[in-house]
């Protein structure tokens, strides 16, 4: 069931991988009813359950990961009056999945099977969006899209000024861990983009942070700062464990993501989350890869 936050937002669990507090997805109630973010492709039947009577006629993907848009083809049958909204760069994944589908299965190995795979979603149902964009959702809310590559090019944040609510997406990383965990996702995780879109957000009167991995934090720009600090440690330490050998013998990727995963933080982790925290590695690596040759 939905888990209410205030008079005008609910958070539901999409229960990720099987398991609680690991994926959610909000639910803003003004006039019109608008679901950020929808969780994988398998999340769609809950969603639908937990939503009751409600309607949605906005849905809002901060980006086209699977774990965010996946169940949008399934919601958007089901709630033939919703319009889908997404950064203009991700909408032809939305009506043609198919590279990302198989993106996906290559950057998140046995993950992929957990996440389903995503249908396409016809074009008349989608939206784009672009920086500075604005859905008024009636009731003084209003929701504002702002471009922040990094996590992923094709990355929004949502939000909300009369609460001073941002809906940060992934640009902000995981906190679902127990730990703060860097979301270096492959294959287009981009350490300084990254940064510049945290040093952006908070240039707005931030208050609060929803994630959908998972839950909200206050004291927001104090939040994005630690991120920020956080992030480049997380790919500074990376490249220190793959040039251990020296210049001229790296340490193999593998070896790199075994070495990750035995520190004491994440050590005792079960699969499907070492899957995950392993896939993390692999997106800095692949940065590592490109800017440093």
């Amino acid at each position: 069931m939905p888990v209410r936050l205030s008079s005008w937002l609910e958070l539901i669990d999409t229960c990720q991988f099987g398991l609680p507090k690991i994926g959610a997805a909000y639910l803003v109630s003004g006039g019109r009813c608008a679901l950020i973010d929808t969780g994988t492709p398998r999340a769609a039947t809950r969603l639908k359950v937990a939503l009751g009577s409600t309607s949605p006629e906005v849905i809002l993907l901060t980006h086209v990961h699977l774990d965010h848009a996946g169940g949008a083809p399934a919601l958007a049958r089901a709630y033939p009056q919703a319009t889908v909204y997404v950064h203009e760069r991700g909408v032809r994944h939305l009506v043609d999945p198919t590279r990302l589908n198989a993106s996906v299965r290559a950057a998140t190995g046995p993950l992929a099977d957990l996440y389903g795979e995503m249908a396409p979603l016809p074009p008349e149902r989608i939206q784009a969006l672009r920086d500075g964009d604005r859905i008024n959702l009636g009731q003084g809310l209003v929701i504002e899209a702002i471009d922040t590559p990094g996590h992923a090019p094709h990355h929004l944040c949502f939000f909300e000024r009369s609460h001073r609510a941002l809906f940060c997406g992934d640009a902000a990383g995981t906190r679902h861990l127990g730990e703060h965990v860097p979301a270096t996702v492959p294959p287009s995780f981009d350490l300084e983009a990254s940064c510049a879109s945290l040093d952006r957000l908070k240039t707005y009167c931030l208050e609060t942070l929803y994630f959908p991995h998972f839950g909200a934090a206050d004291h927001a720009i104090a939040v994005l700062d630690r991120y920020k600090r956080l992030l480049r440690d997380w790919v500074e330490a990376i490249r220190v464990y793959r040039t251990r050998n020296g210049e001229n013998a790296t340490v193999p990727d593998d070896a790199v993501v075994n070495e990750i995963l035995s520190l004491p933080q994440f050590s005792a982790l079960k699969e499907p989350l070492r899957w995950e925290i392993a896939m993390f590695v692999r997106g800095a690596l692949q940065y590592l890869d490109r800017v440093d040759g």
